[in-house]
């Protein structure tokens, strides 16, 4: 039981996610997944890596640093998601996605809509527009499998719905289809395969300091926020199994996510709680979480 820059998206949150850095088999071919489907811009590359992100500032960082792509029964990123601001540019997402032929599915979650795929070495990706003036209230005991949810004409929702594409495109803004994610796209969450939900949520909770939102061990899974309607910035589940072995080497997935605090003080707090936390170059600290995901904590 337990118990209880780059892009960011701080603003009124107390912290943010930088980048994601992934270790993938085909730096090429990842590169022209990123950026002609997912519709990033390239920032920089080198021999064996390169960084995609939007407005200058990178979202992803890949390094050719793997032999093999994802395979199930282990640890690491379920999926990471890049959030876009406002329904007209995730109307414009859908649209390219679907003109690009490429395997997609779809998802109103009610306080969200989402959109998941994969990229090339199986790694999941969830794109995302944040609606919470959607939603009225949202319940999910820890006994339950589904949340309730009222949605603000008064209907119960249970936020696993099939998306109304024709409803999200007719959202689209008059002219041609833009190559990139819109302005103030950001990275929104990641979601984690843990072998110990327990942990882990304490850790998120405890140590990091992310406030709880959900915890349903019925189905194993959690997630944790930074408060108002940021309620879902760490997820964690453990789908793959309890006790699930980390990420081996030489497999694709995620080597660590930056994270940003939004100031010294706060960060310097967090170092104190952990009491061991490795210095990188450009200030940032490396830590890892009881299931061996990578954290990189700067301010």
């Amino acid at each position: 039981m337990i118990s209880s820059s780059p892009t960011s998206n701080l603003g009124t949150e107390f912290l943010a996610f930088g980048a994601v850095h992934l270790d993938v088999v085909d730096k090429r071919r990842s590169v022209s997944w990123w950026r002609d489907v997912v519709g990033l811009e390239l920032l920089e590359e080198q021999p064996d890596s390169a960084e995609l992100g939007i407005d200058g500032a990178p979202l992803i960082v890949l390094r050719e640093n793997a032999g093999s792509p994802t395979r199930p029964g282990f640890g690491g990123l379920y999926h990471l998601a890049i959030n876009v601001p406002g329904e007209s540019g995730f109307a414009q997402t859908l649209a390219r996605l679907i003109a690009t032929r490429g395997q997609v599915s779809t998802t109103d979650h009610v306080v969200a809509q989402s959109i998941y795929l994969a990229d090339p070495d199986g790694i999941g990706l969830e794109i995302a527009v944040e609606l919470p003036e959607r939603v009225v209230s949202i319940d999910w005991p820890p006994s339950q499998r589904e949340p309730v949810i009222i949605d603000a004409d008064g209907r119960r929702r249970r936020g696993l719905e099939q998306l109304d594409v024709r409803a999200v495109l007719a959202k689209l803004p008059a002219g041609d289809l833009p190559a990139t994610l819109p302005s103030g796209t950001h990275l929104g969450h990641v979601h984690l395969k843990v072998p110990d939900l327990d942990e882990a949520y304490a850790f998120y909770r405890d140590v990091i300091g992310l406030l709880p939102n959900n915890y349903v061990p019925v189905i194993g899974y959690g997630d944790l926020g930074t408060g108002d309607f940021r309620l879902h910035r760490v997820a964690l589940n453990t789908w793959q199994g309890v006790g699930v072995p980390p990420r081996p080497a030489g497999m694709a997935g995620m080597d660590h996510v930056e994270v940003r605090f939004d100031s010294p003080e706060r960060l310097r707090e967090l170092l104190a709680r952990l009491g061991d936390a490795e210095a990188r170059g450009g200030g940032g600290f490396l830590v890892r979480d009881p299931a061996g995901n990578a954290l990189v904590l700067g301010a």
